[in-house]
C-alpha cells in the first residue's frame, strides 16, 4: 500500500516561505518528496531559507500585496514546474489596537496581504490547473481570529474570516475540476510574528487562556498542511481545521 501522506512528483508553491509557518511546511513537504517552490517578500531571507532545504527548493521574491507580482511570480513558477499544491501562508498583523484606532491605511495593508493577495494566488493558480487538466490542492493558513473575536485584532480577523469564505467558496465551484480547497486556523504559534506581542504585559494572560497550556510550534501546523496537501484528503474540501490546543473551544 502507498504512503497516503507522500508528496512524491508533487510540486508545491509555498507563499510566506521564508521562515516560521510557512518555512516548516516548506520543509515538511521536502520531507515528503515534493519539489518546493518558496516565495516570499524579503529576497535575502527567502533566498537563505531555500538554501537550508537545498537542492529541493526554489525562491521567487514576491510582495502578495501587489496583484501584479502575484501573477508575474505563478507564471514563472509554472515554468519551472506545474503546480500540484499552493499554500497560501503569507500573512500580517502588525498592529495590535482596538478597533476606533485602526486607520485606513492599516486596513488596507493588512487586507491586501492578507484576503486579496491569498485570493488572487490561489486563482491564478487554479486557472493554470484547469487549464492544464491537473488536479490540485490549495492550502489557506488562515487563524482561529477569523472564527472568534480577539480584542485587538479587528483587522486581522475581517482577513482571516474573509480567507473562511473564499476558501469555501473556492471548494464549492472547483470540486467539479479536481481542485481542492481548505483551510488550517492556527491559534497563537511560536514564531517571530507574535514575539513581541506575548513578550509585552498582554502576553502571560493570552498564553493562559490556552487549554493545552502551550502555544504551538510552526511543525504543528504543517503537520495539518500536509494532510490537506497530500491523497491521505483526497475526499476533503471546503473545511477549516482549527489547530490551536483548544483555545477557540473557550
Amino acid at each position: 500500500m502507498t504512503n497516503p501522506f507522500s508528496l512524491e512528483g508533487k510540486t508545491a508553491l509555498i507563499t510566506g516561505a521564508s521562515r516560521g509557518i510557512g518555512l516548516a511546511i516548506a520543509w515538511a513537504f521536502v520531507d515528503s518528496g515534493a519539489k518546493v517552490i518558496m516565495t516570499a517578500r524579503g529576497a535575502e531571507a527567502l533566498h537563505a531559507a531555500a538554501r537550508q532545504l537545498g537542492l529541493a527548493a526554489l525562491a521567487i521574491p514576491c510582495d502578495n500585496a501587489d496583484p501584479a507580482r502575484v501573477t508575474a511570480m505563478v507564471e514563472e513558477a509554472w515554468r519551472l514546474s506545474p503546480v500540484d499544491i499552493l499554500v497560501n501562508n503569507a500573512g500580517i498583523s502588525p498592529y495590535y489596537k482596538r478597533a476606533e484606532h485602526v486607520t485606513v491605511e492599516e486596513w488596507d495593508e493588512v487586507m491586501d496581504v492578507n484576503a486579496r493577495g491569498a485570493y488572487f494566488c490561489s486563482v491564478e493558480v487554479a486557472k493554470r490547473m484547469f487549464e492544464a487538466g491537473r488536479p490540485g490542492s490549495i492550502v489557506n493558513i488562515s487563524s482561529i481570529a477569523g472564527v472568534m473575536p480577539l480584542e485587538r485584532q479587528g483587522v486581522y480577523a475581517a482577513s482571516k474570516a474573509a480567507v473562511h469564505q473564499f476558501t469555501k467558496v473556492m471548494a464549492l465551484e472547483w470540486a467539479d475540476r479536481g481542485v481542492r480547497v481548505n483551510a488550517v486556523a492556527p491559534g497563537w504559534t511560536e514564531t517571530e510574528f507574535v514575539a513581541d506581542l506575548f513578550a509585552s504585559r498582554h502576553g502571560e494572560g493570552l498564553r493562559g487562556d490556552i487549554p493545552m497550556d502551550r502555544m504551538a510550534e510552526p511543525g504543528d501546523i504543517a503537520g495539518a498542511a500536509l494532510y490537506l496537501a497530500s491523497d491521505a484528503s483526497s475526499y476533503v474540501t471546503g473545511t477549516i481545521i482549527t489547530v490551536d490546543g483548544g483555545r477557540a473551544l473557550r
